[in-house]
């Protein structure tokens, strides 16, 4: 019987010692945060501590998709733009992504945001010369 309780108090001791690494299973189903940084959109791809975010312009508009360390979307509660340093312009939710007004001419857009988790990021973006 002790045979028994060893082998039981062996494999109880091994599940135990794993549980603290079972956080990291994600990393084995979908790959290693940070991994991906192709724009999936057609814009420009940013990152700010665990965060991704993809600035497109155009049409006269900004739209920007906020995303995690592996890349899933993540809605902020808040989000701006700021271009060229003036005064932040509102970007608003739409279906998976933010919106807002493009001011054209500006050269640097910053795209700040307030995230669930009550952290902030802001990521900035300069327009290549023409």
């Amino acid at each position: 019987m002790t045979v028994v309780r060893g082998m039981a108090a062996l494999a109880a001791g091994l599940v135990l010692g794993a549980l603290p690494f079972w956080r990291y299973a994600p990393l084995l189903a979908s790959g290693a945060p940070h991994a991906d940084h192709e724009p999936r959109h057609g814009g420009a791809l940013g990152m700010a501590g665990d965060h991704h975010v993809e600035l497109l312009r155009a049409s006269g508009r900004v739209e920007a998709w906020v995303s995690d360390a592996w890349r899933r979307p993540v809605r902020p509660h808040a989000a701006w733009a700021v271009f060229d340093g003036s005064a932040p312009v509102a970007l608003a939710w739409e279906r998976d992504r933010l919106v807002g007004a493009d001011r054209t001419a500006a050269r640097l857009v910053e795209v700040v945001a307030s995230l669930p988790d009550g952290s902030r990021l802001g990521v900035g973006f300069e327009r290549s010369a023409d």
